[in-house]
């Protein structure tokens, strides 16, 4: 997948006349380590509002607006969310699952929880995009936010998938940081299918004993239409896989 495909995004870029795509700030995937916005006096990860299905479902071409939503939708799935079935359970990870139908495919949304030491987590917080990783181009960032394209290779139950999506994280107290992910409209062309995310992200709390407690939650379209059973059991398997390095 070449550049030129990923020219159409420029219109995204805020406040920038760029005419091609080597005018972007392109970031390689092995270099995403990145500065929290500090924060001592507010903890945000009990305060969130309520949302419509309809104002998650609402994925906007507007960068700002994606930003603004994103964290306060993930606090509120995360709180929120319930009646998921128990698909993992043991002393150190616990998998959650839940799908409805969207149009005609599966909307899946997974609840997770573990603990990494805290030496790790920046280690954590950049892998969790390069599994199974294909291209991975940072198109935008700043100070708040980096802008991401990225395509994946296939696993067992979805071929290979893009995404373009805002990344956005912060220290929200004096012990805990947040990560989201959520996917933004654009008019580049699609050189494979285009998945949604959503709303993903995750909640770190720090701990005694140099331990970071790891709060997670995604809801993905990956636009397939398979039964529940056939990737609640892959998604485990995948999940499990992907975590395993970092499990406390």
């Amino acid at each position: 997948m070449g550049n030129q495909c990923l020219s159409c995004l420029r219109n995204l870029v805020l406040g920038q006349n760029i005419q091609k795509m080597s005018e972007l700030p392109q970031i390689d995937k092995h270099q995403q380590d990145e500065t929290y916005t500090k924060v001592n006096y507010i903890d945000e990860s009990e305060n969130y509002h309520e949302y419509s299905e309809e104002q998650i479902l609402a994925i906007s071409d507007n960068i700002q607006e994606t930003i603004d939503l994103s964290v306060d939708i993930f606090l509120y799935r995360l709180k929120t969310t319930k009646e998921l079935e128990e698909l993992y359970h043991d002393d150190q990870l616990i998998i959650l699952f839940k799908s409805f139908k969207l149009e005609r495919y599966t909307i899946i949304q997974i609840k997770y929880e573990f603990k990494i030491q805290k030496t790790s987590i920046n280690e954590f917080l950049n892998y969790t995009y390069l599994t199974h990783i294909d291209q991975f181009t940072t198109l935008q960032t700043t100070n708040e936010f980096s802008l991401i394209y990225a395509s994946f290779k296939k696993i067992q139950f979805v071929d290979s998938r893009e995404y373009v999506f805002i990344k956005y994280q912060k220290q929200i107290s004096a012990n805990k940081h947040i990560q989201v992910l959520r996917s933004i409209n654009t008019d580049q062309l699609q050189q494979t299918t285009r998945g949604i995310i959503y709303i993903s992200g995750f909640l770190l709390e720090e701990l005694q004993n140099q331990e970071i407690r790891v709060q997670a939650y995604a809801e993905v379209d990956f636009k397939i239409k398979l039964p529940p059973g056939m990737i609640k059991k892959a998604l485990s398997i995948e999940l499990k896989k992907a975590l395993q390095q970092f499990i406390y």
